[in-house]
């Protein structure tokens, strides 16, 4: 099977396409199945299977009923989700601090009203700020607690960690640069962001911290009917981008997140839209009043980050995959970089968990992974090459950072 056709099934499911251009076989039916699964697209991809289905083209009996078991599962664990990420918030409020729901649970908003809950759903990511001190208790040792005042980054480290010594199961929580692990919420894991994301080079990433500073206040401002808040359009336009360049350099995409952004930038796009309309009302703005930025704004801050070239890549897959309107476009697609792209996602499926490329030195201990992590890098350079000469010197620079925290 080509791959235009796994891409206009999923172009069905996202409502740009009413049918296939070629007959599908039972056998291709269970090749539509395993792609999907690789992209961690199932549930998303039922609503083709039904939309299909309407139209004669009818999926394998069994299949068919495996295939709904998993989307029933995926609403399921939504709907749990949307539940933990409003009973957290009201925690951390409760607590003083000020929160916003990242990825996940959030990107879900933006995605229509029949394809909402079947989004294929992980951990948590919160995206924390702690406006004022707070007291923290710390472990003294004797009969009762004393009592710490924390401020910034430094309150929400200790905050999580003192959620960790209440737990019956004390554990240390693992943190990196940008987020610690917090205590899990009924067996679904939290990561608590006190930086949203972060790049490789110091000067892309002492702009990207500086930008995100600027903009936490609106996000954390701009609560949703599910009880959370989520960032403004235009804030996820960024964001979204940037945690996509940070799992090219990682491990890999998939087409899931490919979906999440094509998602935000449709959202984004309609309010520009709508702000154009109340423009000449002087009402142009998001959120709480917040401008809503152009495309010409929003590339100027991905170029900034360095990220120039790498939207326009992800402008060309997701014009490929999802075909995608050009009115939704930030940038023009580059073809080049963006076939790149695509070829990373469809041998590496999603965070590039079927990545068969040096399979051993990946999963051979910390000096082999670093060797496997390298030669993956320097398979960027060419493109990206501020990015990719700076990643080994972020990651010994973060050992050190990890070792001090």
């Amino acid at each position: 099977m080509e791959e235009k056709v796994y891409f206009e099934f999923l172009q069905v499911a996202v409502g740009n396409r009413k049918s296939l251009s070629v007959s599908v076989t039972d056998a291709d039916w269970h090749r539509l199945f395993e792609f999907c699964k690789r992209q961690a697209l199932i549930g998303v991809a039922f609503t083709a299977v039904e939309k299909l289905h309407t139209m004669g083209v009818v999926c394998p009996a069994a299949l068919k009923m495996q295939w709904m078991a998993l989307a029933l599962q995926i609403e399921k664990q939504n709907g749990l989700l949307n539940q933990q990420c409003s009973q957290l918030t009201r925690k951390y409020e409760h607590d003083g601090l000020s929160t916003c729901i990242l990825k996940g649970q959030g990107n879900c908003l933006n995605y229509p009203e029949e394809l909402r809950n079947r989004r294929q759903c992980g951990d948590i990511d919160v995206w924390t700020v702690c406006k004022n001190g707070i007291p923290i208790a710390v472990q003294t040792g004797k009969d009762k607690a004393e009592y710490v005042e924390y401020h910034g980054r430094k309150a929400v480290i200790e905050y999580v960690r003192m959620q960790h010594r209440l737990e019956v199961n004390k554990e240390k929580p693992v943190i990196r640069y940008h987020h610690i692990e917090a205590p899990k919420i009924d067996g679904t894991e939290v990561e608590v962001h006190f930086r949203p994301c972060y790049a490789h080079s110091p000067l892309r990433n002492w702009r990207m911290q500086r930008w995100f500073e600027e903009h936490a206040d609106v996000c954390m401002k701009n609560k949703t009917h599910m009880g959370f808040a989520v960032p403004t359009a235009s804030v996820n336009v960024v964001y979204q981008m940037c945690h996509l360049f940070s799992h090219y350099f990682d491990e890999g995409l998939g087409l899931r997140q490919l979906m999440d952004y094509y998602f935000a930038l449709r959202m984004w796009h309609n309010d520009v839209m709508e702000c154009k309309d109340l423009q000449t009302q002087g009402m142009w703005s998001e959120g709480l009043g917040t401008p809503v930025m152009s495309p010409s704004e929003v590339m100027a801050v991905l170029r900034s980050f360095g990220m120039g070239k790498f939207a326009g890549a992800v402008m060309f897959v997701l014009q490929e995959v999802f075909a995608m309107s050009a009115l939704c476009y930030i940038c023009e697609p580059n073809e080049r970089e963006g076939k790149k792209l695509l070829e990373e996602i469809m041998k590496g499926g999603n965070f590039g968990q079927y990545d068969t490329r040096d399979a051993a030195l990946k999963k051979g201990g910390m000096v082999k992974h670093g060797v496997w992590k390298l030669k993956r890098v320097m398979r960027l350079v060419r493109s990206y090459p501020e990015e990719a000469l700076w990643e080994p010197v972020f990651r010994v620079w973060h050992l050190g950072w990890r070792l001090i925290h």
